[in-house]
């Protein structure tokens, strides 16, 4: 079990045991072992890291990223809201047993409505982006401006795997409209959800940033809210070398990996 899911357990169990449905007794000698099949976030290489002006003149480090689910079942989320008039909607995870049931796990997070160009429900802080100099990576990061997330099936990454499902299985159209009430997002087992170097907001302001060696992080879950099977391998770096001019990018190293010293 993990430790987020630990952390919540005790509160959650009560709920999800007046949730779960009545089954028969098992037969004498039958194990009645009850297994959740949970998600692993990870994220896959970045890739595309350049340095785009922006039509203001801010220096912008752009790259592409891809939150990729390596666990024994989907990572499933359920917005809700009582009304139009309310601007957020609260989350809920929904987590399925071996057995074929499964119950819902309240999260912290919540969905707000993005207008610019996603057009659709985001859940916000579910990832993020941060800048430190290799010499010091103690040091207070920049932090990218992306802090909103429909993520769906976009990319195949690792269909071996037990249970991934060979065709996308969560699409887009599940996020939801600007009236909706409830919105709903996944991101099946050996499925990746890909965010292009271009996207809006899809960035690092750099603007400023003397020219050197740094190291690009992006981390999945950094909350550690939700229920995962290991909370210790959300995160991918890459460090690079931005030119003294600020306009180019080389990328040294990168690993799936903490980002810390």
């Amino acid at each position: 079990m993990s430790r987020s899911l630990g952390r919540r357990f005790a509160l959650a169990l009560a709920g999800a045991a007046l949730g779960a449905a009545v089954l028969p007794a098992p037969a004498f000698g039958a194990s009645t072992a009850v297994n959740d099949l949970l998600p692993d976030l990870r994220v896959a290489r970045l890739t595309n890291l350049v340095v785009q002006t922006s039509s203001s003149g801010h220096r912008l480090l752009r790259f592409t990223s891809v939150i990729v689910n390596v666990g024994r079942g989907p990572l499933v989320l359920r917005g809700t809201r009582s009304s139009t008039s309310v601007s957020q909607m609260a989350v809920r995870q929904r987590i399925y047993r071996d057995n074929g049931t499964s119950w819902w796990l309240s999260t912290p997070y919540v969905m707000g409505y993005a207008g610019d160009g996603h057009d659709h429900w985001h859940v916000q802080r579910i990832a993020s982006y941060e800048l430190r100099p290799l010499s010091n990576l103690s040091a207070t990061p920049l932090r990218g401006a992306k802090v909103g997330f429909c993520f769906f099936d976009t990319t195949a990454y690792r269909l071996s795997l037990p249970g991934a499902p060979q065709s996308l299985r969560y699409p887009q159209s599940l996020c939801g409209t600007r009236s909706s009430l409830s919105a709903s997002m996944g991101l099946s087992v050996g499925w990746g959800d890909k965010y292009p170097w271009n996207f809006a907001w899809q960035w690092i302001d750099i603007t400023g940033l003397k020219g050197g060696d740094y190291r690009v992080c992006v981390t999945a879950d950094p909350q550690d809210w939700f229920a995962e099977i290991e909370q210790l391998n959300n995160s991918t770096w890459a460090d690079i070398r931005i030119s003294s001019t600020g306009s180019s990018v080389q990328v040294l190293r990168w690993s799936m990996s903490r980002c810390g010293p």
